[in-house]
Parts: structure tokens; C-alpha cells; sequence
């Protein structure tokens, strides 16, 4: 279930214009926990076809962290992943990174 996801095979479809006025052009995303309503491969493809770009960790230069499902997971302590762990240390540090729910990511999607 942890097969890891090689985000740089990630490429944008050449027949998908990006629009520069979305929330997700020019940002970078990374995501956590499972996706209810599609597979991470299919959310990453549509980040890259926008204009955005894949982490597949949480640094600095990450803009967004979507969360997913948790509950499959028996090894995460408080609810939180250590990607979203990550996330609130650089918050604290002054870094712009925001922490979404997989909804508000779909609503960014759908604009």
C-alpha cells in the first residue's frame, strides 16, 4: 500500500494549457496520506498539467501540503504525518507553507 510514487515520471500533457490565474500555477505541492476521491498519481498529474510542481517531501520551497486519509496508517502518533509535522516546524520558522485538506485541494482544482 506504501509503494512509493516516482514524482519526477510526473510529466505535464502537452494538450493542456495552464492558467496562470489558478491558485496552483507556479506553486509546489505535497501530499500526505491517502486521497479519498482519486489516486495521488491522478492528483499529481493534474498539479503538473496546471502549471504546479511535486515535492515528494516537505521543504522550504513547498507551498502546499495536502493532507489524505490517515486512518490506514497504524504507526502515525497524533493524527499527524511527519510530512505534516514538518509542515507546522517551518510554519512556526516563518515559512509560507500552507497545510490544506484533500476538499480545499479539489475546490483549487475545480476553479
Amino acid at each position: 500500500h506504501s509503494r512509493s510514487l516516482d514524482i519526477k515520471s510526473i510529466i505535464a500533457d502537452p494538450n493542456f494549457v495552464a492558467d496562470e490565474d489558478t491558485e496552483i500555477y507556479g506553486k509546489s505541492f505535497c501530499f500526505t496520506g491517502a486521497l479519498d476521491r482519486m489516486l495521488r498519481k491522478d492528483a499529481c498529474q493534474i498539479v503538473v498539467n496546471m502549471g504546479g510542481s511535486l515535492t515528494s517531501g516537505v521543504t522550504k520551497k513547498t507551498d502546499y501540503l495536502v493532507l489524505g486519509s490517515t486512518d490506514y496508517c497504524k504507526t502515525i502518533k497524533d493524527g499527524k504525518t511527519s510530512k505534516q509535522k514538518k509542515a507546522e516546524q517551518l510554519q512556526k520558522a516563518g515559512s509560507d507553507i500552507m497545510v490544506i485538506t484533500e476538499d480545499v485541494f479539489y475546490q483549487m482544482i475545480e476553479e
